[in-house]
């Protein structure tokens, strides 16, 4: 009998549920480095928005069979966190 224990879990909400935890992330990380600003909730909600859809777009077109739920959650950290870092610069850059 195997010992260990497996988890059946659907790699594409793994991976959305990083990518949410990633782009919240980036927007605390916004928060941190500004000046006495108050966080926004408008923000983190259109980060959510941004880094759900990028999440499930990564999701369906990488071969998840072969990647362990760590990479899944590796792989939506870093999307969701990216996703909404490129979104938060270009409206940076476009005012």
């Amino acid at each position: 009998m195997d010992s260990v224990s497996h988890l059946m879990v659907d790699p594409t909400l793994v991976t959305v549920a990083a990518a949410v935890i990633g782009a919240g992330l980036n927007t605390l990380r916004g928060y941190l480095h500004s000046d006495g600003q108050a966080y926004s909730a408008k923000k983190l909600g259109g980060a959510l928005i941004i880094s759900t859809f990028a999440a499930i777009a990564v999701a369906q077109t990488i071969a998840v069979e072969s990647v362990s739920i760590v990479g899944l959650a590796l792989i939506g950290l870093t999307t969701g966190f990216a996703a909404d870092f490129v979104i938060s610069k270009a409206k940076k850059d476009d005012e």
